[in-house]
């Protein structure tokens, strides 16, 4: 071509122009879900541009595995992405690790960000922080001591009181702030406290500690143990004897809500047997809100037990809600029961959550699933044609498997 070129003509100009590949936006809701886009996700977090980082952030911050949650919630522990990632925050919350100090603390962590995400955990989830969170308190600039006060107060009273005994018998009276105002549980730790604070003309310290008798044990105990001494040794009277006043819903409620296990036990007991209502009638909407808190209680027992409550108190439908809860626990086997509760009651909202399971990592969850979800019959079809299509090509059959399964059920019957 320079050989062909005319006199006095401009230089040709050989030049070939293609578009930069497209690397697809870091959330494209058009792109189905793969473990390539994922990966790509993940190595954006790490990426110059603040910018691609945060979408990196926000696109991945809808996806259930632990893993994933973990890496978006280091990145903004580490200031490189902006936005706190509550829905990371709460699922790593609810694994059997849980986010502890291993994260909260590790190198490069910015102090004011591990603090606001320590505030998303539950109360029964911070003490294991405590000894981090009173370093932040003791020692942080004024925006760091006043963030770590307010995780501080959110820590139950009494796991507190424990934690910080052996510093405070030490003479480490400052820490007494922390509990000051708040009901703590008598103890001979505590009255010792009390009597030495007297002792050195610190009343006004002393009197802010609110030392209150254990649940089991009032002050009136004594009188109590005699009159009911009194009782048995008397000839039973001819007459029944008349049954105690009803507690009112709210302190039923409060209890169910802040008492121990045992006393979490016997209110939900008395809810079933007092506040059950009417056939066609409707619950008092705080016995949903407490039964839905209950079935996230850290212990199994509670769970198991609000659960058995809401079947009494609540309708097929508020039952079955109540029942999807149970599908995030973190114990397979009252997965395992909520699957075939689901199952059982063909409760058609449930499918999308009951065909997530389907990739549960424990076998006998994942059995339960199948056989769930084809008990729904041609219900399912529309759920898993959609989660098929969306699939990855590896995993793909596992959906459609099931789909065969199911027509080949309907075409028997």
């Amino acid at each position: 071509m320079t050989a062909l070129q005319p006199l006095d003509a401009p230089p040709w100009t050989v030049g070939e122009t293609r578009s930069a590949p497209d690397r697809g936006r870091p959330r494209d809701p058009d792109g189905p879900h793969s473990a390539v886009r994922q990966a790509r996700l993940l190595a954006l977090l790490e990426a110059d541009d603040p910018d691609d980082r945060n979408a990196a952030a926000r696109a991945l911050g809808g996806r259930p595995e632990p893993e994933v949650a973990l890496a978006v919630v280091r990145a903004y522990l580490r200031g490189r992405v902006d936005q706190l990632p509550d829905a990371g925050v709460d699922r790593l919350a609810r694994t059997p690790a849980g986010l502890g100090v291993a994260e909260l603390d590790a190198q490069g962590v910015e102090p004011e960000r591990a603090l606001r995400c320590a505030g998303r955990l539950r109360p029964w989830d911070l003490p294991p922080l405590v000894p981090m969170l009173l370093d932040r308190w003791q020692h942080g600039p004024p925006a760091v001591h006043a963030a770590a006060r307010t995780v501080l107060d959110r820590v139950p009273a009494d796991a507190l009181a424990h934690l910080l005994g052996p510093r405070v018998e030490a003479g480490g009276h400052g820490l007494l702030e922390l509990l000051a105002g708040r009901p703590l549980l008598r103890t001979p730790e505590l009255d010792r406290v009390r009597r030495r604070l007297r002792d050195e003309g610190r009343d006004a310290l002393a009197d802010r500690l609110v030392l209150v008798a254990g649940p089991l044990r009032g002050p009136d105990a004594e009188a109590e143990d005699a009159a009911a001494l009194d009782a048995l040794r008397a000839p039973a009277p001819g007459v029944p004897a008349a049954r105690a006043p009803l507690p009112p819903l709210p302190e039923l409620l409060d209890l169910a809500r802040t008492g121990a296990p045992e006393q979490i036990r016997r209110a939900l007991g008395r809810l079933v047997e007092e506040h059950t209502p009417p056939p066609g009638g409707e619950p008092d909407p705080a016995l949903h809100a407490v039964i839905e808190e209950l079935l996230r209680h850290p212990r199994a027992g509670v769970r198991l037990h609000a659960h058995r409550a809401s079947r009494a108190l609540f309708g097929r439908a508020g039952h079955a809600r109540s029942t999807v809860i149970l599908l995030s626990d973190p114990l397979p086997d009252v997965v395992r029961m909520a699957v075939r509760t689901l199952g059982r009651a063909s409760w058609e909202p449930a499918l999308p959550e009951l065909v997530r399971l389907l990739q549960h990592p424990k076998p006998v969850v994942r059995s339960a699933a199948r056989e769930a979800v084809t008990g729904f019959g041609q219900a399912a079809v529309p759920v898993l044609r959609r989660v098929a299509a969306r699939a990855r090509p590896d995993r793909r059959s596992l959906y459609t498997d099931l789909l065969a399964q199911v027509a080949a059920s309907d075409a028997t019957t």
